[in-house]
């Protein structure tokens, strides 16, 4: 069965979806709008560009989260310091 990338062009979100040619046009999975483009998809096969590009774009997501768990941990480390003294 035909798997395809879509892009929501309301949101924004990429997804993948399982389509036949008789199941109807798919809804986007966030915001649920069908005004969607397909995008043009490589072969099943991974290649290391893609892989890279995949992990860094999963880093970029998850920064903000990241950075927010190390300033907690910065923020406990130095509470525990200063009642030290």
């Amino acid at each position: 069965m035909p798997l395809y990338e879509y892009i929501c062009k309301g949101c924004k979100h990429e997804f993948e979806a399982l389509v036949r040619p008789q199941d109807p046009v798919p809804s986007c999975p966030s915001c649920k709008s069908e005004d969607l483009e397909k995008l043009i998809t490589a072969a099943a096969m991974a290649s290391d560009e893609r892989t890279r590009d995949n992990v860094k774009r999963e880093r970029k997501a998850r920064l903000p989260e990241h950075r927010a768990q190390q300033n907690e941990e910065y923020q406990h480390a130095l509470k525990e310091h200063l009642h030290d003294d």
